[in-house]
């Protein structure tokens, strides 16, 4: 089960609402007992035996987090948080770089010493592993550093831990947040109930109009690995995958806020329109908030920051963006992306203040700000080409050709290759761009359409979804952070 099946918005979500106010109404327990058991059936649903791993982690870190908030000893507290630490990143390591590690070490094996390769044992990647990780692993650091009072009720942590809206995919809740949500009874109002449907409907027109069909010519160049000379292709498959990860991303986004929504929870924003960004450092502010925050204070900051001189500076935010680049999947192509946005953030750090980079940017007016959007645009969509394609030689070739080394531009070319439909998806892309842009500069629509009256209201959602009835392709793409 997932957020694009029907038996998602049928049964399941139907269910949910109905066990939560219409038998447990205005019983805070009994409510967060449906939501506990709703959520581990939805886990079951979507990945099998592999809740025993998330039920693991849950009382890990609830135990960890027990007990070292009523110690006072330094030493004991640090080995609970370790306890924590080393069992979360350890599953985390088996289930999702054990098969990447040894698959390394065999090739440098080969390669050096002529060694029998290892086997690897392809062990299935439990769905949302890298999520809830990261999220119950926060609880503990928080109480660590006595930012945080561990929960009072197990069912309470349980239910943040499993929470089934933002469980596979995000976003990344904070312990302190989600506890003031469900402190009181759970209401249904109509206002918050209108906003959840309305995300969800946004988020699904995102996913099934704009993303599943501009997947489709991404999928056509990146895939097949043909004609990667042709800087057309490159380009414009590289701003299909863009516009493709982010409303994939964010429509998932969108539906778990609107789900949470529905049975009185509000779970923080994630994206703030980032192709809006002017820089390297705005774009990390305004996508996958919930990583990138997460990112900062319990990596970025710990490993020295911005406070320690240059050379910690340099060192910690490379790091964290590299790690932050391996937590997206087992890859090399992933490392690489990581590495590159760390040196682009750092280019940036030091760049800005170069006098001569400041006075043109200061005195130059709108014709700066769109060089410095146009500038930082080229160089995030060239990093969305390393993160779209594992294999080594079609990636090298990609990169060489995007930035026009020994490449052509054939129009014709570029016509026979792309698949069907070419028209529909260009007026697609073209069409985001316009709205994203209108989004930067109004605020973001959906919040908008939640506020219109309800002729409006239901004039937009009725358009919506009859965009997805008509525009939306044979076959459904995954959610890409499925596989995170």
């Amino acid at each position: 089960m997932n957020f694009v099946t029907y038996s998602y918005y049928l049964y399941f979500l139907p269910a949910v609402i109905l066990l939560t106010f219409g038998l447990t109404s205005k019983r805070r327990k009994k409510q967060i007992l449906v939501l506990v058991s709703m959520s581990y059936l939805f886990f079951w649903l979507a990945s099998g035996w592999h809740l025993l791993l998330l039920l693991l982690s849950t009382c890990i870190d609830w135990t960890a987090g027990k007990q070292i908030s009523k110690s006072d000893e330094v030493k004991i507290r640090k080995r609970w948080l370790l306890l924590s630490l080393i069992i979360n990143l350890g599953l985390l390591a088996t289930f999702k770089y054990l098969d990447f590690i040894i698959e390394t070490l065999n090739f440098f094996s080969f390669q050096i010493l002529e060694n029998k390769a290892m086997h690897a044992p392809g062990l299935l990647l439990p769905v949302g592993i890298s999520f809830y990780t990261f999220q119950t692993m926060s609880y503990t650091i928080d109480i660590y550093r006595d930012k945080q009072k561990p929960y009072d009720s197990f069912l309470d942590f349980a239910c943040y831990a499993a929470f089934f809206p933002q469980l596979v995919a995000g976003p990344i809740v904070r312990s302190d947040h989600f506890h003031e949500e469900i402190t009181q009874p759970l209401k249904l109002q109509s206002h918050t109930f209108r906003l959840g449907i309305t995300l969800i409907i946004y988020g699904l027109a995102k996913k099934l109009v704009i993303a599943d069909n501009l997947a489709i010519h991404a999928n056509e160049v990146f895939q097949e690995g043909e004609h990667l000379s042709n800087i057309g292709l490159i380009w414009w498959a590289t701003l299909c995958f863009g516009i493709q990860i982010y409303c994939d991303f964010s429509a998932y986004t969108d539906i778990a806020i609107g789900s949470a929504h529905l049975i009185g929870i509000k779970l923080p924003e994630n994206f703030q329109t980032p192709y809006a960004a002017k820089n390297p450092q705005d774009f990390w502010r305004r996508w996958h908030i919930s990583l990138s925050t997460w990112l900062r204070d319990y990596l970025y900051i710990p490993l020295g920051g911005s406070k320690n001189g240059n050379k910690i500076l340099i060192f910690a935010l490379m790091m964290t963006m590299v790690l932050g680049g391996l937590w997206h999947g087992a890859s090399w192509n992933f490392v690489l992306w990581g590495f590159v946005h760390g040196l682009l953030l750092i280019i940036h750090r030091f760049g800005r203040n170069l006098s001569f980079i400041r006075n043109f940017f200061q005195n130059s007016g709108f014709v700066g700000v769109f060089i410095s959007w146009f500038i930082t645009q080229i160089l995030v969509f060239f990093t969305w080409l390393i993160f779209r394609i594992e294999d080594t030689s079609v990636l090298l070739h990609s990169m060489k050709t995007f930035f026009g080394i020994g490449g052509h531009f054939d129009i014709k070319e570029m016509y026979a290759v792309l698949p069907e439909i070419k028209l529909l998806t260009f007026f697609i892309a073209f069409g985001f761009i316009i709205l994203h842009g209108l989004s930067g500069k109004v605020g973001m629509a959906k919040y908008w359409i939640a506020k219109q009256g309800p002729i409006l209201w239901g004039v937009i959602c009725g358009l919506l979804l009859s965009l997805m009835i008509y525009l939306r392709p044979a076959e459904i793409v995954e959610f890409i952070y499925f596989r995170f």
